[in-house]
């Protein structure tokens, strides 16, 4: 959890064994998810082209998940129904949990947040964040306006 925010890091510039200690171009990614209620354990990964969150949502058909990119927020969320009638027959021992769920992945860094695809197969859902090379350092002119 990160005391300044009551958040835990969902993946961050500070790899294990390195605490403190950023690389440059690297990816900060933050949970920003609720804390209640159902929530889809989450993998999160960084290779040199891009970040990839992967949730599990066995049992989740497709068309009941949503992914969608606000600010610099990745947001998931859908619902898991139960597959049992309600009516039919009362539970005798139920250990699964059904609901909606949201989870909302801050990423800082240099992303590009216009090209985020997701695949749901096998009951995990992969979202792919491409990376775009830091621009830190390159000179450019800003032309001023008059007026």
């Amino acid at each position: 959890m990160s005391r300044r925010h009551g958040r835990s890091h969902a993946g961050s510039a500070e790899g294990p064994g390195a605490p403190g200690q950023r690389s440059p171009g690297r990816v900060t990614l933050l949970d920003l998810s609720d804390e209640t209620g159902f929530k889809p354990l989450s993998d999160v990964t960084e290779a040199d082209d891009s970040v990839r969150i992967r949730l599990e949502l066995p049992g989740v058909p497709t068309a009941s998940v949503q992914v969608r990119v606000r600010g610099d927020c990745v947001e998931v969320s859908g619902e898991k129904l139960p597959d049992f009638p309600q009516g039919e027959a009362s539970y005798l021992c139920l250990e699964r949990i059904f609901g909606r769920f949201r989870r909302v992945f801050e990423v800082v860094g240099a992303v590009n947040l216009s090209q985020v695809s997701a695949r749901l197969r096998d009951g995990i859902l992969e979202v792919s964040i491409p990376k775009v090379r830091e621009r830190r350092g390159r000179e450019r002119s800003i032309p001023v306006t008059e007026g």
